[in-house]
């Protein structure tokens, strides 16, 4: 290809386009070879695209709890199936005639039922009381142990105690009536005053109703369920 007039040494060679404009070609003496300059282009996508990959699988090891706390979990699961057997043996040894009917749940007597939250699943709150019993909870939010009832009557809650050896006295704080039928279930407290001491209501209702917070907090002495 003829250089354009004027070029000098050092000047870069141009080359003429169909349309007439002009634009750099290569210095004298280099050889362009389409095909290195492919084969580069090639390795830079390809060593791009591997350092992409890289970086995908370092994020996703750092973002996956899979792959960073097993163990830890397992562990997690025997220290909470050692404290459930914990408070399960607790309860077997502050009740008499009690009876374990189930991982999590001891037969206290019958119609009267205590639970310890369990170490194999999530807390399923209120809804964990079963048809037909009404049921209160230790805390809030119907969370911490649970206390079953299932026959009508008078309970008072200074009979059952806890698997620490302190009783269900002055320790509910949420329930829930899950009788059918229009059951009842009220907390009574015990109050002295003026002279005069009776069994004050504090709270309660029918079937289907519950307190996730009551507000007479730890203050019920008796559960009473009827028709």
């Amino acid at each position: 290809m003829p250089e354009t007039p004027g070029a000098g040494r050092g000047m870069p060679r141009t080359m003429r386009v169909s349309s007439g404009t002009t634009v750099p070609g290569p210095p004298k003496g280099e050889n362009m070879s389409p095909l290195h300059s492919r084969k580069t282009v090639s390795m830079r996508c390809a060593s791009l695209a591997l350092g992409l990959v890289a970086a995908s699988v370092f994020t996703t090891a750092l973002a996956s709890p899979s792959m960073a706390a097993p163990a830890q979990t397992a562990s997690s699961l025997q220290a909470a199936d050692a404290r459930m057997e914990r408070e399960i043996a607790g309860l077997l040894r502050h009740n008499e005639g009690a009876e374990r009917v189930a991982k999590d749940r001891v037969r206290l007597e019958p119609g009267v039922e205590m639970t310890v939250p369990s170490s194999t699943r999530a807390a399923a709150g209120m809804g964990d009381c079963r048809p037909g019993y009404a049921c209160v909870w230790q805390h809030a939010n119907y969370s911490g142990y649970r206390l079953d009832f299932y026959y009508y009557g008078s309970y008072e809650l200074a009979k059952y105690p806890m698997p620490g050896g302190g009783t269900w006295q002055d320790q509910v704080s949420s329930f829930f009536n899950n009788q059918t039928g229009g059951a009842w279930m009220v907390g009574k407290d015990w109050v002295s005053a003026g002279g005069s001491s009776g069994w004050e209501w504090i709270f309660g209702g029918p079937g289907a109703y519950a307190e996730s917070q009551v507000s007479a907090n730890d203050r019920a002495d008796l559960i009473q369920l009827y028709a």
